[in-house]
């Protein structure tokens, strides 16, 4: 089972909603949540130190593969990646 499993779509989805853009960073994510997830974010830090961040980009591709609510317009190799939300 992979680490960004442990983020649920559930907070994915609070986090896109309480954007008032719809464009928005992986950074924007992890600023939320930080703020409003800290333990999730504990869980991930303990599981990943250096790279959990990356493991909410991989979240999020994941996300985007499987709902088709959000798209990166960034250049894969552009860190840290750049998204739109889109309506379904």
């Amino acid at each position: 089972m992979a680490i960004h499993n442990d983020i649920p779509n559930s907070v994915i989805e609070e986090a896109l909603s309480s954007f008032e853009r719809d464009a928005f960073t992986t950074l924007t994510v992890v600023d939320y949540l930080e703020k409003n997830h800290n333990s999730l974010v504990e869980d991930l830090k303990g599981w990943s130190p250096r790279n959990w961040r990356s493991v909410v980009g991989k979240k999020l591709k994941v996300y985007s593969l499987e709902t088709n609510k959000i798209k990166q317009v960034s250049p894969s190799s552009e860190s840290p990646a750049r998204w739109k939300k889109f309506s379904v």
